[in-house]
């Protein structure tokens, strides 16, 4: 049993502020003001200048494929080309890795305004596959050894582009599929298992990991829930199994099915959008015909799934919403929390339909300030108007918008930090929202979108006591130094967070054969 005592934001609904938390066998015994006589006895836990409140919710991510890019040779810091390319030298000629795996090219980024080519990578690493993945993880360029490995796989596929190296959409997963097939089981493991660590270092106690593309066979949401019911430290992964055939989720043990992308991203210039690029004659990428979004969602509703599908643009916004609101009509269901991933430019009509139909958004809002430089890279491409439109949090909120926040990792790292300092800053100003809104969108929101609001996401009598300590009140720091506030300790069930404490394939196996 513990007492924690100092400045308690409890999230709920009221907005409540309390002084004293009594934790007993993992859950919170008691929240208020003042300390029932029972548990004086007890040494309190003092918060001191810090501050509790529930740890966050991370609604949308890529756990294996965040673990797996997250351990690779980084370059997102890199401000040339010319320095990826000296750093590559060096790694390649010390790695032991079969295929070098570089990760956070940005064109935008860079002081020659361009992605690097294939011929470059060819001039610094001719003996090995390198294959250099951009921040958005959607996309990336290979030089010509990779290119020989995989070309069989993806020389007919949307995405290929043979000049320049450069992968995307189909192309790009069936590259990451290679990537994936030649690591070892026990390195995915393990670099799973350590991303719990990273995620506890965030504040985050509880994801939901969509699973199923860019690794043969789907072998990464097996491993996803093993490994997430292994884990001996409180650390919460919900395997959301993504796919584009319903009745392969029939073979699995599933509540949340994520449709395989409707569109693609900004940085490439392949979200599907209404009007084109300001700075290119197209429209961007539709993945899916309606009729086949639609059948998929229909089959999914009417089997009781909670549907998640992955929409950038407008155009993919509006398909999304429609494909979600005809399976309601065909099939009426309360309560279903089907969710949009991202809705980065909803148009007027499709918010009224999410309204309407009680469709959930889960938002990225720190999408225009993950990495130094995008926001006037996507502002040039989308023209300022619609760049205005992007992320519209306060307009969700404000017509009854259930929202929730995602860092759809590795595009980004999960900070939720960052999302409450961006949601509340928003690029367009117009469209930020209060730190309680905030607040309660990093982690009441995000708990309610899993189903796991009457366990987690405030801190009320008889949840889990999953609290995160920040060393600063968000209500007393200026809004603009908000991404300045620090995660100085996590707990879950009531226990300060550990390392898993035995190795990565026991926690494996633990989780496939509990006890």
């Amino acid at each position: 049993m513990q007492v924690f005592h100092g400045t308690i934001i409890t999230c709920d609904e009221n907005n409540t502020i309390a002084n004293f938390l009594v934790e007993r066998e993992g859950r919170i015994a008691y929240i208020g003001n003042t300390l029932p006589s029972q548990y004086e006895v007890i040494p309190p836990i003092e918060l001191g200048s810090n501050v509790a409140l529930p740890a966050f919710v991370d609604t949308h991510t890529h756990y294996s494929g965040f673990s797996v890019l997250h351990k690779m040779f980084p370059i997102n810091d890199s401000d040339s080309n010319a320095k990826i390319l000296e750093q590559l030298k060096s790694y390649a000629s010390t790695s032991r890795e079969n295929v070098i795996i570089g990760f956070g090219a940005t064109e935008f980024s860079v002081s020659e305004g361009y992605l690097i080519l294939k011929e470059q990578l060819d001039e610094v690493c001719s003996d090995k596959p390198v294959f250099i993945i951009k921040h958005d993880a959607h996309s990336g360029v290979a030089n010509s050894m990779f290119i020989d490995a995989v070309k069989s796989k993806i020389e007919n596929l949307r995405g290929y582009n043979p000049l320049s190296g450069e992968l995307k959409q189909e192309a790009f997963i069936a590259a990451c599929e290679f990537i994936t097939h030649s690591l070892s089981t026990k390195k995915v493991i393990d670099s799973m298992v350590e991303t719990s660590d990273f995620l506890a270092s965030r504040g985050v106690g509880l994801i939901c990991s969509a699973s199923g593309m860019g690794f043969v066979r789907d072998y990464d949401y097996d491993m996803e829930r093993s490994v997430a019911k292994g884990l001996d430290n409180g650390m919460q992964i919900r395997a959301a199994y993504q796919c584009n055939d319903i009745d392969k989720t029939a073979k699995k043990d599933v509540s949340r099915v994520v449709f395989a992308n409707l569109d693609g991203t900004f940085a490439n210039m392949d979200a599907s959008l209404l009007e084109n690029y300001a700075t290119a004659p197209n429209k961007g990428v539709s993945y899916y015909d309606d009729a086949d979004v639609q059948k998929f969602c229909v089959k999914a509703n009417r089997a009781g799934l909670q549907i998640a599908l992955h929409a950038v643009g407008d155009a993919a916004f509006e398909q999304a919403v429609n494909a979600i609101s005809n399976a309601l009509e065909d099939y009426p269901r309360y309560d279903h929390r089907h969710i949009i991933l991202h809705g980065s430019l909803p148009t007027e009509r499709s918010l009224k339909i999410c309204k309407k139909y009680g469709i959930m958004i889960s938002a990225k809002p720190s999408m225009l300030s993950s990495v130094d430089g995008v926001d006037e890279f996507i502002k040039e491409m989308l023209s300022e108007e619609r760049f205005n439109r992007i992320n519209p949090i306060k307009t969700m909120k404000d017509m009854g918008i259930m929202v929730c926040f995602n860092s759809d990792a590795p595009a980004s790292d999960p900070n939720p930090i960052r999302w409450i300092h961006d949601a509340c800053n928003n690029k367009n100003p117009n469209e930020s929202v209060s730190v309680y809104d905030a607040l309660r969108m990093a982690t009441y929101n995000g708990a309610y979108s899993l189903f796991d609001e009457k366990e987690r996401g405030t801190i009320e009598m008889g949840k889990s006591c999953d609290l995160v300590v920040l060393d600063k009140n968000p209500y007393e720091v200026p809004v603009e130094e908000l991404k300045d506030i620090n995660v100085a300790e996590l707990y879950l069930k009531g226990k300060p967070y550990e390392r898993s404490r035995t190795g990565s394939m026991a926690t494996m196996l633990r989780g496939m054969f509990p006890q």
